[in-house]
């Protein structure tokens, strides 16, 4: 069975990866032999990428500098969810083509406590960040009061901030370890009830996933903007980190197999028709999420919900509105429709690639306008997301270092390895 780090290891090993390796019950081909550097370098780049970044903390744009922060954060934190959902899927349809796949979607869904680590600077910049979070929009003498924000206080505060987003990330480092070191366990003594046990886990963690991942977006980004809402923006949310997290899979995948010379005859032709196939599908997805949402809210016509989208036709930002129709939605729809492009590797990673790109573009569009009336884009706003993303990619790469790329006592594995779309 796999086993708690001994003493030796650090507290931060502990955040990256809760287990011990497995690698020494791994078959060479399903073993990713990376050097220290390969997962080192990304991570001191992106450190360096943030501390860089920091100069702008010293010359007035401290607000600036959270808002990218926050932008790039969310951005992360929606592929962890995506990667998350993806495996409570895979376990509770009894999937058998994505078993080959699933090891990194794992890799990537832990990285819920790196992330609470990392949104230290947002805690601390709250007041900056968010309007409602400022006393004298609460005190009925001030000329500031804002009667809405007042209405909204109950929900709006501070301490229930904190304890909300506590049990956010409580619940999914708790449903994304059961997953991960169930199925690292099962390598190297696979239990009857392996399978059982996690698909019991995604029966209660889809709705529990669904519920707190809704209320984080609105948390974190609709009330950026506290005088509007929507009842669907955690969906809205969800579409965009569902997509992001399988075209990191693929990436991730073609990368092992170009670069690694891994996993050549485990993830097939087939197994990246399936990925591109939710690639379009999820590209869809958002669009028709994105759409319902603007016509329910523009012709409704109510002053709170339309000044949303108000501030995203003017100043500059209504190029981005137009350009995230356009590159998120048009051109991946068409390009994703034929079968043939799903079924090409190399198009296929391009367009992972672009649509992850594209999902930064909308969280820095749903951000940005809340606080900034020009459009356009800062140093700071890619010297951030990059620094971030930087880490993530590194703590991404140590984990799968560390354990054998598939789950090899998986009783899916042989299908998934015969798997073929017909």
């Amino acid at each position: 069975m796999a086993e708690k780090p001994t003493s030796s290891s650090s507290p931060l090993t502990w955040l990256i990866d809760p287990v011990q390796p497995t690698q020494d019950h791994a078959e060479d081909r399903y073993r990713f032999t990376a050097s220290v550097r390969s997962w080192v370098i990304p991570t001191a780049l992106g450190a360096a990428l943030l501390i860089l970044s920091l100069v702008t903390l010293f010359t007035g744009e401290t607000q600036r500098f959270l808002y990218a922060y926050l932008t790039g954060w969310s951005f992360l934190l929606s592929i962890a969810l995506g990667a998350l959902f993806f495996l409570l899927i895979h376990h509770i349809t009894k999937a058998h083509w994505s078993t080959v796949v699933r090891r990194i979607a794992e890799a990537v869904a832990y990285s819920f406590p790196m992330l609470a680590v990392l949104s230290i600077p947002i805690l601390l910049g709250m007041y900056d960040l968010y309007h409602w979070t400022h006393p004298e929009l609460l005190d009925p003498a001030s000329p500031d009061f804002d009667p809405i924000i007042d209405g909204k206080s109950p929900y709006l505060n501070e301490p229930f901030f904190f304890a909300r987003l506590a049990i956010y990330f409580l619940a999914w480092t708790v449903l994304s370890y059961k997953l991960y070191t169930r199925s690292l366990a099962s390598d190297v003594e696979h239990a009857p009830d392996t399978n059982y046990n996690l698909r019991f886990t995604s029966a209660w963690g889809i709705p529990v996933f669904g519920v707190t991942t809704a209320f984080a977006a609105m948390d974190l980004l609709m009330t950026l903007e506290p005088h509007w809402y929507s009842t669907i923006f955690g969906i809205y949310y969800f579409a965009g980190a569902f997509l992001s997290a399988v075209c990191l899979i693929t990436l991730i995948a073609g990368f092992l197999q170009r670069r690694g010379g891994m996993l050549q005859q485990t993830i097939t032709t087939e197994h990246y028709h399936d990925l591109g196939k939710w690639m379009f599908a999820m590209t869809a997805f958002w669009a028709y999420i994105a759409t319902s949402q603007y016509m329910l809210l523009w012709y409704a016509n109510i002053p709170e919900t339309t000044v949303w989208y108000r501030m995203r036709f003017e100043g500059g930002w209504m190029a981005h509105t137009n350009a995230l129709v356009i590159f998120h939605f048009v051109l991946p729809f068409l390009i994703l429709l034929p079968r043939a492009a799903k079924r090409a590797l190399p198009l296929l990673s391009v367009m992972a690639g672009w649509l992850i790109v594209m999902h930064w573009f909308d969280l820095h569009w749903v951000a940005f306008p809340n606080a900034f009336a020009e459009g356009g884009f800062h140093w700071v706003d890619i010297s951030v997301g990059l620094g971030l993303l930087g880490i993530f990619v590194g703590a991404i790469v140590y984990r799968l270092s560390r354990h054998p790329l598939v789950p090899q006592k998986d009783p899916y594995l042989q299908r998934s390895l015969k798997f073929e779309n017909f």
